[in-house]
């Protein structure tokens, strides 16, 4: 405390205050800017307007082509279509929300891999390399998987106001199409740029089933599927859509609610999992530290590194088993 108090009378107090107002004029920037109310809605705004300027563009050209993200380049879109398997890194990207073509998704991937390859090889050898290039070729995919949870569950919250927004809709007298356009225009993404690209598939031509088809395609959801087969079959057989679309909106809450019930009733369990399988590392890092030498005969002897590995086997399959137990499918 001292040496710092000495180290503090060797700054002028000028620049000591100047520092002081520059960070706190620092944090309150970007606190305002964090929450700043209009900044969602400004983006959200040029979201939809990049994507009205996409389509109109397309339309303007004639295409009735199915579009996809292979690439403008004839040479790449062959190559790429002959690759199988790639139609369903296509259909991530579209559900993730990823507007990058797929050549330069699958460049991106190549780098990662090769970074990971490089830094593994030329750290632990052979074997780090080739735990570095599937670390670096997992990495992207899982980051690409996580953006599609984490995008469905936000949809998923806010497809029961949609419902709900649509049918009140329905009960003022106004069109389907006008209720898909209502959400799309007074709804946060996710679902209001899907909604508002439905409608304007469905403004443009395109039939109502096959833009509801595709919005199920884009978005890969269970109760958004109960919601065009509703939609579908109504206009086929006829029927009440608005106490149809009331009863959906009320049975996806139900889910929730139950989906909520059975988390606070595992929680317990989830935390006995985390704590099992958080122990061991903890207490082997712990051990290292303490005694280095009586530690590393788990890694050094081959008896060692036999009880170790497995030590490893059995708590994966604990893990498993304790994951199967807690994670309850509604």
């Amino acid at each position: 405390m001292d040496r710092f108090l000495a180290l503090l009378q060797g700054i002028p107090s000028l620049l000591v205050v100047f520092t002081f107002l520059f960070f706190l004029c620092l944090m309150e920037g970007v606190f305002l800017y964090i929450s700043d109310p209009d900044r969602q809605h400004r983006k959200r705004l040029q979201k939809r307007l990049q994507y009205l300027d996409k389509l109109e563009r397309r339309l303007a050209q004639g295409s009735l082509l199915k579009a996809d993200s292979f690439g403008t380049r004839p040479w790449l879109r062959q190559l790429l279509k002959r690759i199988r398997h790639l139609e369903q890194l296509q259909t991530l990207l579209l559900q993730a929300d990823v507007s990058w073509p797929l050549g330069l998704v699958l460049l991106g991937w190549l780098i990662c891999g090769a970074l990971g390859l490089s830094l593994g090889f030329f750290r632990w050898g052979p074997p780090g390399g080739l735990a570095g290039l599937v670390l670096g070729l997992y990495l992207p995919y899982k980051a690409l998987k996580l953006k599609k949870k984490f995008r469905l569950k936000k949809f998923e919250k806010q497809l029961p106001e949609a419902l709900d927004l649509i049918a009140r809709g329905l009960k003022a007298g106004h069109a389907f199409a006008s209720g898909l356009q209502m959400v799309g225009e007074e709804m946060p993404n996710p679902i209001g740029m899907e909604f508002f690209k439905t409608f304007k598939e469905y403004n443009h031509g395109m039939d109502l089933n096959t833009a509801l088809l595709n919005l199920c395609h884009r978005v890969d959801l269970k109760e958004l599927r109960f919601f065009a087969t509703a939609v579908i079959i109504q206009r086929e057989t006829g029927g009440n859509l608005t106490e149809i679309l009331e009863k959906i909106a009320a049975l996806i809450r139900e889910r929730f609610k139950l989906r909520n019930q059975i988390k606070a009733l595992t929680a317990e369990g989830r935390l006995s999992g985390w704590i099992l399988i958080l122990l061991p590392p903890v207490l082997f890092l712990l051990m290292l530290k303490i005694n280095p030498e009586y530690t590393l005969l788990l890694v050094r002897h081959k008896t060692g590194r036999m009880m170790a590995l497995t030590a490893l086997f059995f708590q994966m399959l604990g893990m498993l088993a304790i994951r199967r137990i807690v994670n309850i499918r509604i």
